[in-house]
């Protein structure tokens, strides 16, 4: 790893306070219900819930739902393996997206998920870490929250960066990933896991512990994020992330009246490129 990307990793965790990577204290073990989770990396909201789950200890299938195009919300193509998933079951194409399997509850928006989850399975919860405290408990500026929450997107702005979409191979069982969401190598595979769209079942463990990878496709059991993301590129990856000026695909499999309010910056973007004679 890089000294620069060393230093922008750990700068966007601590934006967040490092927040995630210690679990709550119980009086119980964690509660194992069903969990299923729609989001992608890039998501400041999709972060919060991660976030949520971390501290909390409870396990989730992370079903990764990156952007097609950054000009229209909603939409997708066949590129897109689990985002039909969403419309089936009668969710809104809005990430993140919680389907409790266990008592069969759906939601959307990162506040009601994040609300949902302490009441259901943090009962048992004697000590709440402080950062999480801090920074989710409803009581900061709406300015002050709104900017620690995105500052680690902005700080991993590429569309690698779990943002847009590239083409994989899906694999038939789900991948398994533990880690913690502010730990640097479990941020690093999670990216790649969100842009080929890998399922996998992502069990929290403590920051220090790092990320580990179970691959039961192929029997790999990999720790530390260059040699998975190594493994991921290899055995899934069939091309790079679209580009950010990607258009709405066609034919659009999702909501097509949604415009992004990304569209104007992207089409700003893209206007300049062109007139300097940059490929687009």
């Amino acid at each position: 790893m890089s000294l620069f990307l060393r230093h922008q990793l750990r700068l966007a965790a601590l934006a967040r306070l490092n927040n995630g990577g210690t679990q709550a204290t119980r009086s119980a073990p964690a509660p194992a219900p069903e969990l299923h989770l729609y989001e992608y990396e890039a998501s400041p909201w999709c972060r919060k819930v991660r976030e949520t789950l971390c501290v909390l200890g409870l396990k989730s299938l992370v079903l990764p739902c990156p952007r097609e195009t950054l000009i229209m919300e909603g939409a997708f193509s066949s590129l897109s393996p689990h985002k039909k998933k969403v419309k089936d079951v009668g969710g809104e194409l809005l990430f993140p997206f919680l389907v409790d399997v266990t008592k069969g509850v759906q939601l959307n928006q990162s506040a009601d998920i994040c609300k949902y989850l302490w009441s259901e399975y943090g009962q048992e919860v004697t000590e709440r870490p402080a950062t999480d405290s801090f920074l989710n408990s409803g009581k900061l500026p709406s300015l002050v929250d709104f900017a620690l929450l995105t500052a680690p997107s902005g700080l991993r702005p590429l569309p690698s960066h779990g943002l847009l979409a590239a083409k994989a191979k899906q694999p038939k069982l789900p991948l398994v990933l533990e880690g913690c969401e502010p730990d640097p190598d479990s941020k690093r595979v999670r990216e790649t896991l969100c842009v080929l769209q890998l399922a996998y079942e992502s069990l929290p463990r403590e920051r220090a512990a790092g990320a580990k990878l179970l691959d039961p496709n192929t029997g790999a059991e990999l720790e530390g994020a260059d040699a998975i993301i190594q493994h991921l590129d290899d055995e899934y990856r069939l091309g790079g992330s679209l580009p950010y000026n990607s258009p709405p695909p066609n034919p659009n499999l999702g909501d097509a009246h949604r415009r992004s309010w990304l569209a104007a910056p992207v089409e700003l973007l893209t206007k300049g490129m062109k007139r300097s004679g940059v490929a687009v």
